[in-house]
């Protein structure tokens, strides 16, 4: 019997010097694996929404992802 688990989350992302981002797919990359809580999950980005600038030099993103889990198949808990 595989028994699965959905949820969906939210991170806001501030990136303080936009001027001196080079890859903002690399640091989205990085958010989404930080959203992983257990090895053989899957974190699938929805949607991302830029708020614009906050201040002269910042910007805010916020990033909308899926996590699907197998509870049959967890795999091992990422440790950070």
């Amino acid at each position: 019997m595989i028994i699965k688990a959905s949820y969906q989350g939210v991170v806001e992302l501030n990136i303080v010097n936009w001027d001196a981002i080079d890859n903002l797919g690399e640091k989205i990359t990085e958010v989404r694996d930080s959203q992983k809580i257990y090895k053989n999950d899957i974190i699938e980005i929805q949607q991302v929404v830029d708020f614009g600038r906050v201040t002269e030099r910042s910007h805010r993103i916020l990033i909308i992802f899926n996590c699907n889990r197998d509870l049959d198949n967890l795999g091992e808990k990422i440790v950070l």
